[in-house]
């Protein structure tokens, strides 16, 4: 049988009766150690219930033929900091376990993800999709775009930080933040700037657990103290929130409405192509009437250019209105028919010297 036991936020301390049990009666006990730090005094814990606990590492879980090989004859434990089945790894342990015949159970416990946002006071009910930031830019840029669909649904959004049990290292929040403003300035989507309000969630769970909130400018400034730390970007705020967040973080700056800034993408490319269609619509505008001052001009085309207009006039208008699919359907009729003057008339009007 193979069973995993959360210890939750709390460590050793956060054990139920029935995990404490379950450690006593097992034949074998691991403590895995990567997904989350756990400190000595646990570690010593445990072995005074388990003298013979095996401490063991990420490439050990992820094999799991050593686990599973026991577990078909005799009673296994892996311990885990948090609940069990947040990490994927140990879903995908107790996927293949089941699909080998072997018996399973889960005792659940504390989650980082649900109680750092309750420490906050925040409504977990508005808790968008989780990401982790590592010192990766490819990485992370999926982690930018992760925290923008989240506030363009006015969720809140839980960060958690690398980590790597091997070398001792922890991904520190300013850094953090530091990567998220570098993909901001390659993305320029307005989902983070350095007015951005977020809150860092220092060591949940522990003794000395610190929830600092601000502005990222203002938390980049502040001495956030030691791993392990977690980022919360928030979304809208309800009321309730704000004064939870008062009255329970110490605040550096007035929490404010983060997706206020953000824009749809759909927004962000028309602002930008629907300028660049009418500076080309003009320049074809003058290169016809010079070519119309020498020849006569097909009327046609004259028409082909006008109806260029009012397709960036409707598009335009859609954009105002937030009808972004048909503004980018208009737009695309528009740029359709100036680059038909290309092939009609060999001039190139998206180049500004022809």
């Amino acid at each position: 049988m193979l069973t995993l036991i959360g210890m939750g936020i709390h460590g050793y301390k956060g054990l139920s009766i029935e995990a404490i049990e379950a450690i006593k009666r097992s034949d074998k006990v691991y403590l895995e150690v990567y997904t989350s730090p756990v400190n000595a005094k646990d570690v010593d814990a445990i072995r005074a219930l388990r003298s013979d606990m095996v401490v063991v590492q990420r490439w050990f879980v992820e094999d799991g033929r050593r686990i599973l090989d026991e577990a078909r004859a005799d009673d296994v434990v892996l311990l885990t900091y948090g609940d069990p089945l947040v990490a994927t790894t140990h879903i995908e342990l107790i996927v293949r376990a089941r699909s080998s015949g072997i018996r399973c159970k889960v005792i659940h416990s504390s989650s980082i993800v649900t109680a750092a946002l309750g420490e906050c006071g925040l409504h977990v009910y508005k808790l968008g999709r989780i990401a982790t930031i590592v010192s990766d830019p490819i990485a992370d840029t999926s982690t930018y775009y992760a925290l923008y669909t989240n506030l363009m649904q006015m969720n809140h959004t839980l960060l958690l930080l690398e980590y790597d049990h091997e070398h001792g290292y922890f991904l520190m929040p300013g850094d953090a933040l530091r990567l998220l403003l570098e993909c901001e300035a390659r993305e320029r989507m307005n989902a983070i700037g350095e007015d951005t309000f977020a809150i860092v969630a220092s060591r949940v769970g522990m003794e000395d657990m610190v929830l600092v909130g601000g502005k990222v400018g203002s938390l980049l400034r502040h001495d956030l103290g030691g791993p392990p730390h977690t980022l919360i970007v928030t979304g809208s705020l309800h009321f309730t929130e704000v004064e939870a967040l008062k009255a329970s973080v110490t605040l550096l700056d007035e929490p404010t409405d983060n997706t206020e800034r953000v824009k749809a993408r759909a927004e962000v490319m028309l602002s930008n192509y629907i300028p660049r269609a009418y500076n080309a619509l003009s320049r074809a505008r003058g290169y016809i009437d010079a070519i119309d001052a020498k020849d006569a001009i097909d009327a046609s085309i004259k028409d082909m250019i006008d109806n260029a207009e009012y397709y960036l006039s409707d598009a335009e208008r859609f954009a105002r209105e937030h009808r972004y699919e048909h503004a980018i359907l208009a737009l695309g009729y528009a740029e359709g028919l100036i680059d038909a003057l290309r092939y009609l008339k060999g001039i190139d009007p998206w180049r500004s010297k022809q």
